[in-house]
């Protein structure tokens, strides 16, 4: 397959202040400004503190004997493939309308 000749599609997102709090965008900000600016020492230490911190939530989960659900996806049967959930379609209907 000749990828060159492929459309790219816009990616669709919301404004970075209307992003919630877990927002891939938002969580990795610091990493991809640093790496855009070549500064890869800060890049690191600030990808550090990310998995720290999901270290710490999933060892507290794990403490509480909680299991991690996915909130806007779920397994499906096609191959390990993730669906969306009702939460995860009514975030994009949202992105997608506007609203």
């Amino acid at each position: 397959m000749d990828l060159q000749t492929l459309d790219i599609i816009p990616k669709e997102c919301l404004p970075e202040d209307g992003e919630l709090p877990l927002e891939s965008r938002r969580v990795w900000r610091e990493v991809t400004t640093a790496i855009h600016a070549k500064e890869f020492s800060k890049a690191t230490k600030a990808k550090q503190a990310i998995e720290a911190r999901q270290r710490k939530a999933a060892a507290m989960r794990k403490e509480q004997n909680q299991e991690w659900v996915p909130k806007y996806f779920v397994m499906g049967d096609d191959g390990g493939r993730p669906n969306l959930s009702d939460e995860g379609r009514t975030i994009l209907e949202t992105v997608y309308s506007g609203n």
